[in-house]
């Protein structure tokens, strides 16, 4: 107990080490106890006071470099002002500049990439070419003391603006089904920016995706600007009037119908006399109908408004109109090409004027026939003609002796076309020479 009762000083003073050490670490170890907890306090109020004295003196400062910092364009409207505007892009080039900060002590540790603004001061630019553009940084900390890059070279030309025509195009088309644009709004656009670029702009395109559209619909789509020869030209530099287009679209069932060839719903008269209709065509043969489903599966057939024959001698081509039903949302055709055939009407007649060629006849021999028949079928003109002129066959009599034979003429189908002959066979007598030839003789 009254070892514990002694003080610091007395315990340290009836240490070993207090007495083997030398006299001056004596003094020193002596000082620092005697008092100790008001030298202690003194040293906390002292390190108070100095942290005081920092955080309000502000021409205590530090420098402090903030690194792969990103610049901003400022004073685009003065640019435009004075018809100028960026060529390129510089956001590639604004990107890992450094920052040098003074700050004072107390704000030293607050100063970061979030409080430091970089621009890019355009204001100052009033030509075109290449201009050396300064950048610009402040901070809510302190002052800027530097900036690197310090500048930038960039391209400058005239202000120029177009209007250029919105065009769709539909993606993801299912078969079996429909799509048309209806109405893009707006239906043009207006882009400036510099000269070059808005002179390259060719159109503005609109991709329709419609793999998951099942209906009609009305959507905001994004477009794409193109050149001439369809490459994306980029919007980064560019002011355009709208940053969408609202795109209305028709979506229905669609399915490919017959066009009716029946001659009683495609001709209406009849052809001149001594002529007939002898066969049509419709192209195309089938046409996509687009409808409600109800509708499209009780189709069978498309009908047209009937060609007229009346009086017609020779064949010819028509267009004709589809007739439509109200309902339909679309046809893939408005019209179609109808072929009518007209020929003379074909009839039969005898001819009796039968004049008949021997071949094959062998030598010393003298072939006599009995008058011939034959019916002929074929175009009216050519018919009576052949009634009035005769015909004539031929009949082979290779490798045949002296006697009678029946044998079956023929017909050479280039002196004739189109012309049909029944004939029955020829009664043809082969004698020796002799001056009797019957009916006729070869």
């Amino acid at each position: 107990m009254k070892h514990r009762d002694k003080s610091l000083r007395e315990r340290i003073n009836e240490s070993n080490f207090y007495k083997s050490a030398p006299k001056p670490v004596r003094w020193i170890i002596g000082s620092l106890s005697n008092n100790l907890a008001y030298k202690l306090l003194s040293l906390v109020l002292a390190i108070l006071l100095w942290s005081y004295v920092i955080s309000t003196n502000t021409s205590i400062t530090r420098t402090k470099t903030v690194y792969n910092l990103t610049g901003y364009p400022n004073g685009q409207s003065t640019l435009a002002d004075r018809r100028l505007a960026l060529k390129d892009d510089p956001t590639k080039a604004l990107s890992g500049i450094a920052v040098t900060v003074e700050a004072p002590q107390a704000d030293y540790s607050k100063v970061s990439a979030d409080n430091v603004l970089v621009t890019l001061d355009l204001s100052n630019v009033r030509t075109t070419g290449n201009q050396q553009v300064p950048l610009r940084a402040t901070t809510s900390y302190g002052r800027v003391r530097g900036i690197t890059p310090s500048t930038l070279t960039l391209a400058f030309e005239s202000l120029d603006s177009r209007n250029v025509s919105v065009n769709t195009e539909i993606v993801g088309a299912r078969s079996g089904m429909w799509y048309n644009v209806t109405r893009c709004n707006p239906a043009t656009l207006t882009i400036s920016g510099a000269s070059s670029v808005v002179q390259s702009i060719a159109s503005a395109k609109v991709s329709v995706d419609v793999s998951a559209m099942e209906s009609s619909t009305i959507k905001a789509l994004p477009y794409v600007l193109l050149d001439a020869a369809g490459e994306e030209i980029s919007q980064t530099m560019l002011n355009c009037s709208t940053s969408s287009v609202s795109v209305s679209l028709d979506i229905y069932p669609a399915r490919e119908i017959p066009v009716s060839t029946d001659a009683a719903s495609v001709v209406t008269g009849q052809p001149a006399p001594g002529y007939v209709l002898q066969s049509l065509s419709i192209q195309p043969e089938t046409l996509q109908v687009a409808a409600e489903r109800e509708l499209l599966d009780g189709l069978t057939e498309l009908r047209i408004e009937p060609v007229s024959i009346e009086g017609a001698s020779q064949s010819f081509s028509a267009r004709a109109a589809i007739s439509r039903l109200s309902d339909f949302k679309n046809v893939s055709s408005e019209q179609v090409y109808v072929s009518v055939n007209i020929v003379e009407e074909s009839i039969s007649g005898y001819v009796d004027d039968v004049k008949v060629q021997f071949q094959g006849k062998a030598e010393g021999l003298i072939a006599t026939y009995e008058p011939l028949t034959v019916l002929v079928t074929g175009a009216r003109s050519v018919v009576e003609n052949l009634m009035d002129s005769g015909v004539t066959v031929n009949v082979d009599l290779t490798g045949l002796d002296a006697g009678t034979y029946l044998l079956e003429p023929t017909v050479d189908p280039q002196l004739y076309p189109d012309i049909s002959f029944q004939c029955d066979a020829a009664s043809v007598t082969l004698t020796n020479i002799n001056p009797d030839n019957g009916g006729g003789e070869g």
